[in-house]
């Protein structure tokens, strides 16, 4: 058999093929890509003022500790002559404190009781007048007291024992303030959580209970007729 011939490709035509070729090479390698858009970051958060500190209120003033207890409720008129008494608000009232003054023509005279958890601890009380000759409970010794006049006070329930039969008070018992209307006070005894209590004056007696004023405290005052 004879042998086909093989056709040649020009030498021109491959060469513009070549180029042709890499012509689109170039422009593909050179064409952008798909952009990617830039993340969207959020917005930054506002900026808050700092929070104001809360203060506390101011602590309320109180009024200075008088010696006289205050009461909205008027005081009642001075009994002359005759018994004044009162009931107390608890049936035993240990005392802690007693004081004797005179002041302005009023002579005063003031118990303080330890309070009974939150009830204020006051005894029965009552005034009496009386005459001499006194004597000491329970001993029955003469008791000599100063002045012209002269009332008794007893608290039933007013002691200044516990149930122990120490002493809730050191005293003193026996008071000598100078001035008028009270000349001296004497504790006569106290005995089985009763107390009484000789007051000496220089006229006759006039005397008057301070209305309860929440605290335990039996203010008494006296004045001359």
């Amino acid at each position: 058999m004879t042998a086909r011939p093989t056709k040649r490709i020009p030498v021109a035509l491959r060469s513009a093929t070549t180029l042709t070729i890499a012509t689109l090479l170039l422009a593909a390698c050179a064409a952008p890509g798909p952009t990617t858009p830039a993340p969207t970051l959020p917005a930054p958060a506002p900026t808050l003022p700092a929070p104001t500190p809360t203060l506390p209120a101011p602590a309320p003033t109180l009024p200075a500790p008088t010696s006289v207890p205050t009461s909205a409720v008027s005081p009642p008129p001075f009994a002359c002559t005759e018994i004044v008494g009162r009931p107390g608000t608890v049936p035993i009232a240990r005392i802690s404190g007693f004081a004797v003054a005179n002041e302005a023509g009023i002579g005063r005279i003031t118990f303080t009781f330890r309070p009974n958890g939150i009830v204020a601890a006051i005894p029965q009380v009552e005034i009496r007048p009386r005459t001499p000759p006194f004597t000491k409970d329970p001993s029955g010794l003469p008791l000599n007291v100063a002045g012209t006049a002269f009332v008794v006070i007893t608290l039933q329930g007013g002691t200044a024992l516990d149930d122990n039969f120490n002493s809730t008070f050191e005293g003193p018992f026996d008071v000598t303030p100078g001035g008028s209307p009270i000349v001296e006070v004497k504790r006569a005894g106290d005995f089985e959580a009763v107390s009484s209590w000789v007051v000496g004056l220089d006229g006759t007696p006039c005397v008057r209970i301070l209305p309860f004023d929440g605290t335990s405290r039996l203010v008494i005052e006296i004045q001359e007729k």
